[in-house]
């Protein structure tokens, strides 16, 4: 499996989380897999179950980072399927040091391109994500 297939999976996975109490999602995930994804192999499933869990685990520190760098925009106002692009990206940015940040911010232009709230939503994207690529670097 691509990263890229990995990222696609997962941001349908986070916008799913918001529609689902919390007791129903390792349910609801089973449910995806089974039904939606197209994926039967075991250990596909787990990479992008354990990567799905890394990213829900710091959702709190990646929402206040995202906070931070937007600037004049309250989460709430963020189209839901915009903010979990944001989340994984932030995650990518922020923890994990195999993805270099700009093709953090790449991937989620083009998932931005392909399932954003609206035609400007891959701007907007990028332009956050390079805010916070800023701050990290100090450049």
């Amino acid at each position: 499996m691509t990263r890229r297939e990995l990222r696609d999976h997962l941001i349908k996975m986070l916008y799913m989380r918001e529609f689902h109490e919390r007791d129903e999602i390792e349910e609801q995930n089973s449910l995806y897999f089974s039904l939606f994804s197209g994926i039967s192999d075991d250990k596909v499933v787990k990479e992008i179950d354990d990567r799905y869990k890394q990213v829900v685990d710091k959702l709190g520190v990646i929402d206040s980072i995202i906070s931070r760098v937007s600037k004049g925009w309250k989460l709430s106002r963020i189209g839901r399927m915009d903010l979990n692009i944001l989340r994984l990206a932030a995650y990518e940015i922020s923890y994990d040091d195999e993805v270099p940040d700009k093709v953090a911010v790449n991937e989620a232009v083009e998932l931005a391109k392909e399932y954003g709230c609206n035609e400007s939503s891959y701007g907007f994207i990028n332009g956050i994500l390079s805010s916070l690529i800023k701050e990290k670097t100090g450049k």
